[in-house]
């Protein structure tokens, strides 16, 4: 994490300039009038290098003061819930395509596909006939009770 405070505001865009052609890895995190926090995200480079391009740019960039150290479990806190606060403001804001919740989205595309499936003839409302020009192997209902009734009276 490196952050810098400038001596005026008319800097800061010279100071980001600077971090994007020298470090382009890095990620602005925070910009409060003039500080600015920066996290690099690569190990390649050396602490020595931040240090010797920085202590280069100091008074061509009006650089106040500037610090390097490591990103500390609270800095990571504090950008994983801005990050769920920024995603949370975003959500409330633009509605959902179409105005629909998920679940309705889901439901609207389950109901535009036709399904030909077994279960569908379960589901439809109208009986369904089935086809079939030979009749020879086929008995009722009634006839199925019986036999399955007879067979559980033989079991006994």
């Amino acid at each position: 994490m490196i952050t810098v405070r400038t001596k005026s505001s008319s800097n800061v865009k010279e100071v980001v300039r600077f971090f994007n052609r020298n470090f382009p890895e890095a990620v602005l995190k925070e910009r409060h009038s003039t500080k600015l926090q920066f996290q690099l995200k690569s190990e390649r480079i050396s602490l020595a290098q931040v240090f010797s391009k920085m202590e280069q740019v100091v008074e061509v960039l009006g650089i106040e003061e500037y610090s390097v150290s490591q990103t500390t479990l609270d800095n990571v806190f504090v950008n994983f819930a801005k990050k769920q606060s920024d995603n949370l403001e975003q959500q409330q804001v633009s509605p959902p395509a179409g105005g629909q919740s998920p679940l309705q989205r889901i439901l609207s595309l389950l109901k535009a596909r036709p399904a030909n499936t077994e279960l569908s003839a379960l589901m439809s409302d109208e009986p369904e006939e089935l086809e079939s020009d030979d009749d020879e192997g086929l008995i009722s209902f009634e006839e199925e009770r019986v036999q399955l009734s007879f067979n559980t009276d033989t079991l006994c």
